[in-house]
């Protein structure tokens, strides 16, 4: 067979993915660092040896005559307390109940000795307590921070968990805390705290970089990574990207080396010394030492012996890593909140460090501090240069034994998914308020007023949505209340941004715009949820009749390339009606029978249409009344088989059913692909027509889930052919599209799962396949960049489990069968040719972490998927086979985008509402080269304090060695017209911006074309002013 694939278009002539010009040799190549994780992985034994004292180590020696006089010891003691916005409590529970107190005390007890010194990390606490306290504690908190007292790391809401997060809500949350603290503090972090995420991903300090912050401290990693880590004094590295070859974007990175960051860990490897310089374990304090070693409070008779015992574990600690500058954590969990304990901690410490300090013969210099302390005096020591790059992730992580922290990828996916959608709705009420506001700013102050709702409501969302990154939040680690809680805030949040989307969408479509005269209490426009994760009530059934003849939907697209969809409605009578668009033309539709997966509801249909919409357009469609007309041809066909007789005689579905008899595999298909079914209704192979090559595919479902002889729905149309089979705890269907886009190429699953009548019980998808993977698989870090994986027997089935927060596959030199999923969850691939996705668990027992409770808040839930088989161009390799970087397909990215941005959908209100509005039927921004693909509009969002737009771009490498279909899609040549992605006007002004947009950069021309290499974001600010000078718009 002779293979021929079609041409890319591309800007400019240049060949986007060879990144010919200036600056991007990253581009196709993979990270080649001194330390590679992957390598690592297969040379470890994981074999856990007792190391003594320190269980996960060994017996560490003090190298002889390392420190000298000229050659001290330098020590960083840091106090902090790590404060979760939700874990045992609710958020607001634990600051009324601890962090307000420690922030109180913290004012108090600092300002009583400079030599004090504190860091924090979670904002999301501080502006609570902003709002309790007095003009006067502010100012005395104002002038710690400012004198270095108190540090403030990171500077994120929360201090995010890094496997279910999406990077957008990554950098959400941090733009969030930035700009408050610019507002409130003008303050700027520069080092990153990390200490409690369970395992830590690449795309951080990627982001971390792109915020402007210099380094990051991690502390929740694999305990063999650790050992084999100190073993050769390479705690400390320069974290790099796993496609950026020449370190380009290296980031300054701390690995702590032992078990936690409580304080019994941190001095040194013997937690049962350091347990004894935790004053807070005094015997009046209620907490005491496990190893029955309690602390002594320091007095002149004791000094002595209690410094050198110190010193010994400093000295052992120092000897894991490769300068003479140590950092050691002085914290635990809600630490600091009674007075006494500053009193104990800091003076018995000062006591400690000053007789250090006196005694020259020590070779020691010993104070509190903070990261910014810690990192300019290793940077004074040793060039960053000099420490070796590490490149990789550090999933999945273990504390102990055999205990991997993997099920948390999957624990509570209803919240997970609720998050995704949060995600989609914020980031399309945030362009839709920009687009609005710049489309006619003459007319349009009142969206940007601080009396509007839409500011506050905006606000609401992007703090729900920041909080529950937390890493007990999207986790589902916290108790089932606070997950409650957790869920009403991003509740609150998708119905603040659905109101903001149909407000502005009115006024863009408003063809008055100079009367207009705006109701923020209105709802001129109902969305259409796309995955009915929320309790907002039953979806509204549209009524189309002769008493109400006409309903205007309308279609919004947030992404930056043109789009061709399948789209449904849900309506009560499919007789006597018509759809049309924007110009007046009779669209084709299809009328399934069931609306809804689970039941057959009486009058209740969907239909279903074809859409073609431009980038960042609005678009309206008209579902009309016309007696007489006769839509027979538009109906579904009906094949249920193992089915009860009275489903046959429900009226919704006689006048859809096809007599026919099927005794063993059938297939639905469309113009490129046809998927083969199992007579139980299970998926059997996929054929690519086109190429004329079929591959086994077989799904199942593990564990003891009954299959065997499931009720199927099997529904046949010429836009959407589907099957729905009726299993044990899931509901499964597929749907194959026919229609010109991405969607002919992929299959869409549904998984509708209830296991919450169980016990101890997990469910997982299995796809099985012929593909030749050899223990190969690849999953995505944050949505953002893929990863390679391999399955390793040697550890446990949960150690060989990922994240998996948006996309999987496995491939061969001739195939690539790729997930790209909805919603964050646990992946693996455990047999050669198979992918396995967990799907939801129930645990009737705690797991002894602290929690108190196991998982049995358990909600049917609506899994979405879109699968693609691939053929691989002969001999074609983005990356050479060694590397462990991976890359999308362009239709599996199309469709990643497609499952997570999904086109929104809404349906007009009561016509009574509107009636005396005139529209118009669609809007189309100016937008030059929108069939790049690879940039992608990350967000858009109003500043109104400044009068000003900022929004941040990113450019995407994707794997072209496939035959896809490249119907008018291009690459861009790494030369981005920036004023193409914003409504512009004469006198805007536009500036380079960091993503927070709190700091802003030079001044960038609008006609002038930005370079942007793969993987890179960028971030800029319009103002119609030129004030460069950015006021936060919190």
């Amino acid at each position: 067979m002779r293979f021929k694939k079609k041409l890319l278009v591309v800007d400019n002539k240049n060949d986007y993915f060879m990144n010919k010009f200036e600056g991007c040799e990253h581009g196709n190549l993979s990270s080649q660092a001194d330390i590679q994780i992957f390598k690592i992985y297969n040379e470890l034994k994981f074999d856990n040896i007792d190391g003594g004292v320190w269980k996960q180590g060994w017996n560490v020696q003090i190298s002889k005559n390392r420190w000298n006089s000229s050659n001290k010891l330098k020590i960083f003691v840091v106090p902090h307390s790590h404060n979760d916005p939700g874990w045992k409590k609710t958020f607001e529970q634990y600051y009324a109940s601890h962090t307000r107190n420690i922030f109180n005390n913290m004012v108090t007890k600092l300002s009583e000795d400079s030599r004090r010194k504190f860091i924090w990390a979670e904002v999301s606490f501080l502006s609570l307590w902003w709002i309790d306290i007095s003009q006067n504690v502010k100012r005395k908190f104002q002038e710690l921070v400012d004198s270095g007292q108190v540090e403030i790391v990171s500077g994120g809401w929360v201090m995010p968990d890094e496997a279910n997060s999406h990077y957008y809500s990554i950098i959400q949350q941090l733009t969030h805390g930035h700009q408050w603290l610019k507002k409130h503090l003008n303050y700027k972090p520069k080092h990153s705290w990390c200490i409690d995420p369970f395992g830590t991903s690449p795309t951080l300090p990627y982001i971390l970089q792109h915020f402007g912050l210099e380094s990051l401290v991690i502390q929740r990693t694999h305990y063999s990574i650790k050992k084999y880590l100190a073993k050769n004094k390479q705690l400390e590295f320069r974290w790099r990207q796993l496609w950026d070859s020449f370190g380009k974007y290296d980031f300054m990175t701390h690995m702590t080396p032992f078990y936690s960051y409580d304080i019994p860990h941190t001095c040194g490897p013997d937690p049962a010394v350091c347990c004894q310089f935790d004053f807070r374990r005094s015997s009046y304090s209620g907490m005491t030492c496990p190893w029955k070693k309690q602390p002594q409070m320091i007095t002149e008779r004791n000094i002595a012996f209690r410094a050198e015992i110190l010193l010994d574990q400093y000295r052992k600690k120092a000897e894991l890593y490769s300068t003479n500058v140590l950092l050691v954590p002085l914290g635990d969990d809600f630490r600091y909140d009674v007075s006494y304990e500053w009193d104990q901690q800091f003076n018995n410490y000062q006591k400690l460090f000053d007789y250090m300090n006196n005694n020259p013969s020590l070779y020691v210099e010993v104070n509190f501090g903070t990261l910014q302390d810690y990192f300019e005096s290793l940077k004074n020591e040793k060039l960053k240069t000099m420490f070796p790059s590490l490149s990789g992730d550090f999933f999945t992580y273990a504390d102990r034994d055999d205990h991997y922290w993997s099920g948390y990828y999957t624990s509570k996916p209803y919240y997970k998914q609720m998050d995704r959608e949060l995600i989609s709705y914020l980031r399309s009420a945030e362009i839709l308020h920009a687009i609005a506001w710049k489309s006619a700013p003459q007319y349009s102050d009142w969206l940007i007023s601080e009396k509007s709702n839409l500011v506050s409501s905006l606000r609401n969302a992007r703090e729900g949505l920041s909080l529950f990154q937390h890493h007990d939040g999207i986790t589902g680690t916290a108790k089932e209340y606070v997950v409650d809680d957790y869920g009403r805030k991003l509740e609150q949040g998708m119905k603040g941004a659905q109101h903001v989307m149909q407000q502005a969408l009115n006024f863009i479509l408003n063809a008055d715009k100079s009367s207009y005269q705006p109701d923020l209490e209105l709802v001129y426009f109902e969305l259409k949820e796309s995955r009915k994760t929320s309790d907002y009530g039953p979806e509204k059934i549209i009524k189309i009749n002769e008493f109400q003849s006409i309903r205007k939907i309308v279609i919004f697209n947030s992404l930056t390339w043109n789009r061709k969809e399948i789209l449904s409605l849900k309506i009560e009578n499919y007789v006597n009606i018509e759809l049309y668009d924007e110009n007046n033309e009779l669209v084709p539709y299809q009328i399934n029978p069931f609306c809804e997966l689970t039941e057959s509801k009486k009058n209740c249909f969907l239909l279903y249409f074809k859409t073609n919409i431009e980038p960042l357009s609005i678009k309206m469609y008209f579902l009309k009344f016309s007696a007489g007309v006769s839509n027979t041809n538009n109906l579904a066909s009906l094949t249920i088989l193992n089915g009860p007789a009275t489903l046959h005689k429900l009226q919704n579905v006689k006048n859809f059913l096809k007599e026919q008899q099927i005794m063993s595999d059938f297939s639905l298909q469309n113009n490129k692909i046809s998927v083969t079914f199992r007579r139980e209704g299970l998926m059997k192979a996929i054929t690519l027509k086109d190429l004329d090559l079929t591959v086994s595919v077989h799904l199942n479902f593990i564990k003891d889930i009954n299959c065997e002889k499931p009720l199927v729905k099997i529904i046949e149309g010429k836009l959407i052919s589907s099957v729905i089979v009726y299993c044990d705890f899931v509901v499964h269907a597929v749907n194959v599209y026919n229609c010109s886009g991405f969607e002919e190429h992929s299959i869409e699953i549904q998984n509708l799962v209830d296991i919450k009548t169980e016990n101890n019980f997990e469910i997982a998808m299995k796809i099985s396949t012929g593909i030749k993977s050899k223990g190969i698989f690849y999953t995505d870090l944050n949505g953002f960049q893929i990863i390679k994986r391999q399955y390793y027997s040697k550890l446990p089935l949960q150690g060989n489990y990922y994240p998996m927060s948006s996309s999987t596959y496995i491939e061969d030199e001739n195939v690539r069968l790729t997930l790209v999923s909805a919603q964050p969850l646990g992946a693996s691939s455990l047999n050669e040719g198979e992918l396995e996705v967990m799907q939801d668990r129930r645990l009737s027992q705690d797991d002894n972490l602290g929690l108190g409770e196991g998982v049995l808040d358990n909600r049917p839930i609506l899994h979405i998927f879109r699968l693609s088989l691939e053929k691989r161009i002969p001999n074609c390799h983005k990356v050479p086979k060694t590397h462990t970087v991976g890359y999308l397909s362009m239709i599996s990215y199309l469709a990643m985008n497609s499952v997570l941005y999904p086109l929104m959908l809404f349906i007009q209100t009561d016509e009574k509402t509107n009636q005396n509005k005139l529209y118009d039927s669609y809007y189309v921004p100016e937008i030059i080269n929108s069939s790049n693909i690879d940039v992608h509009l990350v967000s858009m969002v109003t500043i109104p304090e400044s009068v000003a737009v900022g929004f941040v771009l990113h450019k995407t490498d994707l794997d072209t060695c496939f035959f896809e279909e490249y119907e008018n899609y291009s690459f861009n040549n790494g030369l981005v017209n920036v004023s193409s992605f914003f409504p512009s006007n004469v006198d805007d002004v536009l500036y380079q911006s960091s993503l927070s947009f709190v700091q802003i950069k030079n001044k960038h021309e609008k006609n002038k074309l930005y370079p942007m290499c793969a993987m890179e974001f960028a971030a800029f600010y319009v103002t119609n002013n030129s004030v460069n000078i950015p006021i936060p718009f919190l």
